[in-house]
């Protein structure tokens, strides 16, 4: 399988481009929330996203609007044609973890305002999925995971699954999230999950790094189009990298606890290892820079893989982008996918003391090029979702990767 179209809306761009651009320059979206909802209450900081004209001109949900935006850009992307798409083999799998949050708040507000009975549908966590299935006019499975934090990759994870066992020749998988409301926000914080703020809200969420405090939730939303290796050749698509595997267990720890020896973690990188039969040049870690995730996370990475971590260059995006809840496994895999095509590791911004107990090399504050030929996405989340993928470059007349020349491991344009 492979994946031949991306489409991201993010709080550091409107659309996949201008988001990694942000992303490679080490820019953070982490910002005062100063919009009326937020009016009287201790100031917290967040990562809103510019939202899709749709939101006002057809009164979409920002859940369900960020979703048909980010999955328009990826078919775009992918060079579909629509009108000529085999509408019974032809997959959505798209996850949005908690649904539409903006609705559910207004309707309980006033349930008797116009058209309530139909609104509420918005508010399942199916409705982004659907959207996206009536838009293009799907007749193959329509999905919507939910797996906390982990439901973008999740998302992704079905949709290989779907085309390897035949069901779908192409797939849109990915996940959406509009989470700054009061309710959740507060939530976070009485869990004692969300960054400290501090002067300059930019800096508040540090992954990895020694004075970390937690993450800052952000918005947003990433969509991939997946396709069988022969699909995708006969129409003479282009492709990012080949899907080589995925896997998901659970951390039966508790709703917001982690194994401390991160056991189930561990077992999730050896049974990837395993399958896919070598090392990442990249990995993408969840890195939510609250004090257990960033331990668990880099202990289990050190003991499954020893010294050979050494040469494996990590990054959290968690401090740029925030932490978009559902919808960060997807937007990370996607950039993950662009580090493939630009041989560009990105930063962990914010990083500027690394923890001594952790002991990975996390990428700190600067883009770096190097070889990537192969890079592991993780993403864990809350209730003890664990996932984890591997995509790999693969070279051919679709290859999108850049050319460049290679001298002591760093890549350069040629």
């Amino acid at each position: 399988m492979v994946i031949t179209g991306i489409g991201l809306r993010t709080p550091l761009g409107a659309d996949r481009e201008s988001t990694w651009r942000s992303l490679v320059a080490g820019q953070s979206a982490s910002r005062w929330l100063q919009s009326p909802q937020w009016t009287g209450l201790a100031p917290l900081v967040g990562a809103p996203c510019e939202m899709p004209l749709s939101v006002t001109e057809r009164g979409l949900d920002p859940v369900i609007a960020l979703a048909l935006a980010a999955s328009n850009e990826a078919v775009g992307d992918a060079g579909l044609d629509v009108s000529t798409l085999a509408a019974d083999s032809t997959g959505v799998v798209f996850g949005t973890s908690k649904g539409s949050l903006h609705t559910a708040s207004r309707l309980l507000a006033d349930p008797d305002s116009g058209n309530a009975a139909d609104q509420w549908l918005s508010v399942w966590p199916n409705a982004a999925a659907a959207a996206i299935a009536q838009a293009y006019g799907s007749l193959g499975p329509t999905l919507a995971p939910v797996a906390a934090c982990a439901t973008g990759l999740a998302a992704c994870l079905r949709g290989f699954e779907l085309i390897r066992d035949g069901r779908c020749d192409l797939v849109l998988a990915g996940s959406s999230d509009a989470s700054l409301q009061p309710a959740i926000l507060g939530s976070f914080q009485r869990l004692g999950v969300l960054a400290r703020p501090s002067d300059d809200p930019s800096t508040a969420c540090r992954p990895f790094d020694r004075h970390r405090s937690g993450f800052v939730v952000g918005e947003g939303a990433g969509c991939l189009v997946l396709e069988s290796f022969e699909h995708a050749v006969a129409r003479g698509a282009r492709w990012y990298a080949e899907w080589e595997s995925g896997r998901m267990l659970s951390d039966p720890s508790g709703l917001t606890q982690l194994d401390p020896q991160g056991l189930s973690l561990q077992r999730l990188l050896r049974d990837l290892h395993k399958e896919v039969g070598g090392l990442p040049d990249y990995m993408n870690l969840h890195g939510t820079a609250t004090l257990p995730n960033d331990r668990v996370e880099s202990a289990a990475i050190r003991a499954v893989l020893g010294t050979d971590a050494d040469g494996i260059s990590c990054s959290s995006l968690k401090g740029g982008l925030g932490h978009l809840l559902g919808a960060a496994g997807s937007v990370e895999l996607a950039a993950s996918l662009l580090a493939i095509r630009d041989q560009t590791v990105p930063p962990t911004v914010n990083l500027e003391t690394a923890d001594p107990e952790l002991m990975l090399d996390f990428t700190p504050r600067q883009s770096r090029q190097r070889v990537i030929d192969r890079v592991w996405k993780l993403s864990l989340g809350f209730g003890g979702h664990l996932s984890a993928a591997s995509v790999c470059r693969l070279r051919g007349t679709g290859d999108r990767t850049r050319p460049r020349e290679v001298s002591n491991g760093l890549a350069t344009e040629n």
